[in-house]
């Protein structure tokens, strides 16, 4: 008889066959190479963060994107891992249907949802919002807005936030705001980042909490 603890030891490792199959398939599959998007690295007083997205176009209509953020704790030395593999198909113009497999420090977690972007002039706005579809779903937005503006030449201003926010049936679960501030010199950025988290319905009470890291960020795009 298979406990439950094993129960959720076969769980997880099947989610991450599922996620290596996905991923593997998706870039045998793709009519072009698959390439890197971009690698951003940032340190803050707190942490330090590789973040590398890459993408993939399989058909005119349907698309890989992956995600990987590890980060080292410098307080405790503990490194965690996030990633994603999002399978996109577009539904009409900017708008896709993505099914998503996130994997958050060994547990992988499907999700679904809808995602869309668009832009004027040197604004451009993304927003993807997704549903798990395990025992304890929560519906989780990611936003992001850029501004860049041209200085120069081959040089341009870059102001970005990236916000990402987890809702429950209980109410707000966990947020963050990623803020970068600097220049982008051809392919290369760098500047000024802080990353601001909450925590909880209330996150300056007792029942939650915030908290921010100052750093630094330099990013590369390909």
């Amino acid at each position: 008889m298979i406990t439950k603890t094993e129960n959720e030891s076969i769980i997880r490792r099947t989610g991450k066959i599922a996620t290596s199959a996905l991923l593997v398939a998706g870039l045998m599959l793709a009519p072009k190479p698959a390439k890197a998007d971009s690698l951003e690295l940032a340190s803050s007083t707190k942490s330090a963060t590789i973040d590398i997205k890459a993408s993939a176009d399989l058909t005119k209509k349907l698309g890989v994107f992956i995600r990987a953020r590890p980060s080292q704790d410098f307080k405790t030395g503990n490194i965690n891992s996030f990633g994603l593999v999002d399978m996109t198909v577009n539904l009409r113009s900017n708008v896709d249907a993505v099914g998503e497999l996130q994997f958050i420090s060994g547990s992988t977690v499907p999700r679904a949802g809808v995602q869309g972007y668009t832009g004027l002039g040197d604004v451009n706005l993304y927003c993807i919002t997704t549903v798990g579809l395990n025992t304890k779903p929560y519906v989780e937005v990611l936003t992001k807005l850029g501004y860049t503006p041209r200085i120069s030449n081959n040089i341009k201003l870059l102001a970005q936030i990236e916000d990402v926010s987890d809702i429950s049936r209980n109410g707000h679960l966990w947020s963050t705001q990623r803020l970068r501030l600097g220049l982008n010199l051809d392919t290369w950025g760098f500047g000024a980042a802080t990353d601001l988290t909450e925590v909880g319905n209330k996150p300056k009470s007792a029942d939650g909490s915030f908290s921010y890291a100052p750093g630094a960020f330099v990013l590369k795009t390909f």
